[in-house]
């Protein structure tokens, strides 16, 4: 397990036993010294801190300033680690950082690469009662929308692709043909995925609140409220919903953290 400055390959620090730990930012009582972000202010003087912890590395966002992000390659980032709040006794933002490889940014320049490979723990053969969430396959004919759709997150963009992106890499398809698609993918999902369709349904609440916007009707079916077109609406309201997530937005991003959609996928587009 091993952490560097991405512009000073040479300097790698490895972490051979839990409790090993380091600091980084801009200081010179930092073990990792960011100096891109020497002369300038935008990073914290201590800005992090990366530690080992039963067998993987983790970071903590130590600065009252800028966030941390976190990243791998070919998947889309992470929520970023928030600063500290000066206001109460706050240690500061903290994660395991995934994955074989990684990248740690943050303001000035300063990105660090996270390289570990794990040992993975023996777990026991049963964690608890709870019922597994089964991920349906995608259907053949719906997987060219589902891929297009999630090219932008698999380039590590926070939004799926729009309707207008999608038609572009399905030419042969229409604009109306493109939303039935989606709605299609949707609804399979939404449907079977009882934990999305409630996150689904509080981000719309959180929407309507904050936007101000009317209710948007749902559609009962065997019991599954799935979400329909909204119709004669006035322009106010149309500018007001076009500044809330697409509906698609829950169901592409879970296509990609359950890796039913993967970077080797964007191959297919590419051919068309």
């Amino acid at each position: 397990m091993s952490v560097w400055y991405l512009y000073e390959p040479d300097e790698k620090f490895t972490f051979t036993k839990d409790g090993d730990r380091i600091t980084f930012g801009r200081d010179d009582d930092c073990d990792l010294i960011i100096f891109s972000a020497i002369n300038r202010e935008s990073l914290s003087r201590v800005a992090g801190r990366i530690w080992r912890y039963e067998g993987e590395l983790w970071v903590r966002n130590l600065s009252e300033k800028h966030e941390l992000w976190i990243t791998q390659p070919g998947l889309p980032p992470l929520p970023p680690l928030p600063p500290r709040d000066p206001a109460r006794p706050d240690p500061g933002a903290a994660q395991t950082i995934p994955g074989d490889l990684a990248y740690i940014q943050g303001p000035d320049g300063c990105v660090l690469v996270v390289a570990q490979q794990r040992i993975e723990p023996a777990l026991p053969a049963v964690l608890d009662d709870r019922p597994t969430t089964s991920m349906p396959p995608i259907p053949s004919y719906l997987r060219p929308v589902a891929i297009a759709l999630c090219e932008p997150l698999l380039q590590g963009k926070q939004l799926p692709a729009s309707y207008e992106e999608v038609q572009r890499r399905l030419v042969n398809r229409s604009r109306k043909q493109i939303r039935d698609l989606v709605k299609r993918l949707c609804d399979l999902y939404l449907t079977e995925v009882p934990e999305l369709r409630e996150r689904v349904e509080a981000r719309r609440r959180l929407e309507e609140r904050e936007l101000g916007l009317p209710a948007t009707p749902t559609i009962v079916h065997k019991g599954i409220r799935l979400f329909g077109p909204v119709l004669d609406e006035d322009q106010e309201i149309r500018r007001r919903r076009a500044l809330a997530l697409p509906d698609y937005y829950e169901v592409a991003h879970l296509l990609v953290r359950r890796r039913q959609i993967t970077i080797d996928d964007l191959a297919l587009l590419h051919r068309d």
